[in-house]
């Protein structure tokens, strides 16, 4: 299908599904690998949603197309977006067609768990306390509050994040992860002033202007100003990371094996970082 690119804009209600696992997601990433080594230990003689995957030539991928660039549905209700471009490539290294699920995000885990779907696709940050039921690969897109500067005159950041804030402005949309991130920062660090604005575009946008020292915005939003804003770029990765997984049930080991070794075929060649290209532009490079 011919995708076209849409921009990412704020995240809405699509944030506010998975903002309440934000705090958790430094331990979701430790426990990615701890839950693999224990989910082989663990695995079933037969992996019936794998041989069903092969009997049908058809990979089942349940999604949230609600959330752009991710995830959508155009005019002709066609699924399109980030995640729907790299269940199809994964359905090429497996040599199957690809089906798709459109549900609600706080469904996609009971879909999955009830055998209804595959897997998920779908911008899905890890649940740790899911993991009885849910196994997660490793991240194929890490997002979450990023700082933006002036790429010909802005500080990169290295090091200890307050020692690099200590003095700057900060430009954060009210009430978003950045804002509550600028005013720790504030408390802990000298000279640091927070400018609250009305939307990630409005900080991004006085960034641009002089009008501040960096802005502290989650990344999509940072990605899709900067297509039309080359001046900007990223300081450094992101301060508060939130790892996008494909989830898969515990009962499906050849399932997540094989998703796994998709990933890094993926990433080797050159699929994934194009496609990140492809919807975010050259800053995701």
């Amino acid at each position: 299908m011919g995708h076209a690119m849409k921009g990412a804009g704020g995240r809405g209600v699509a944030v506010l599904r998975r903002r309440p696992w934000v705090a958790a997601v430094l331990g979701g990433v430790l426990l990615l690998g701890v839950g693999l080594g224990a989910y082989r230990l663990l695995r079933v003689d037969e992996d019936l949603v794998w041989q069903r995957i092969q009997a049908r030539q058809q990979l089942v991928v349940a999604t949230d197309a609600s959330y752009q660039p991710f995830s959508a549905v155009d005019g002709n209700g066609r699924l399109f977006g980030f995640d729907v471009d790299l269940a199809e490539a994964i359905g090429r290294q497996w040599g199957v067609t690809v089906a798709y699920e459109n549900i609600t995000y706080d469904a996609l885990l009971g879909a999955l768990v009830a055998d209804r779907d595959d897997v998920v696709i779908s911008a899905f940050v890890p649940q740790p306390e899911r993991t009885r039921e849910v196994a997660y690969t490793r991240p194929y897109f890490v997002g979450g509050t990023v700082a933006v500067i002036r790429g010909a005159d802005g500080a990169a950041l290295s090091g200890d994040p307050l020692v690099w804030a200590a003095g700057k402005r900060f430009a954060v949309e009210y009430g978003a992860g950045g804002d509550a991130l600028a005013r720790q920062w504030a408390r802990r660090a000298a000279g640091v002033v927070v400018a609250p604005m009305t939307t990630a575009a409005d900080a991004l946008l006085a960034v641009e202007q002089g009008e501040a020292d960096a802005a502290l915005v989650d990344l999509i939003s940072a990605y899709d100003f900067m297509l039309g804003h080359p001046a900007l770029a990223l300081a450094g990765p992101p301060l508060e990371p939130e790892p996008y997984v494909i989830a898969v049930s515990v009962n499906a080991p050849e399932v997540l094996e094989n998703l796994e070794q998709a990933l890094q075929a993926l990433e080797a060649d050159g699929t994934l970082p194009a496609l990140r290209v492809k919807w975010f532009g050259e800053a995701a490079r």
